[in-house]
């Protein structure tokens, strides 16, 4: 693995642990089947982030 590389996923983990936090903080720890948000793709934790977002600001 070069350099970039790890720099790279070293991004992509603190991205997750970010939205983890933050999707914590407004109560979202797991998805309808069970699955944690600590197990969740990069792009599965935008989307639900985006969406419980979109939720709050409606209510």
């Amino acid at each position: 693995m070069n350099v970039d590389q790890g720099h790279l996923r070293q991004g992509v983990e603190n991205r997750r642990f970010s939205l983890v936090t933050k999707l914590e903080a407004m109560g979202y720890t797991e998805d309808r089947l069970g699955k944690k948000t600590t197990e969740m793709t990069l792009t599965e934790l935008e989307q639900i982030y985006i969406n419980v977002s979109a939720q709050t600001l409606q209510s």
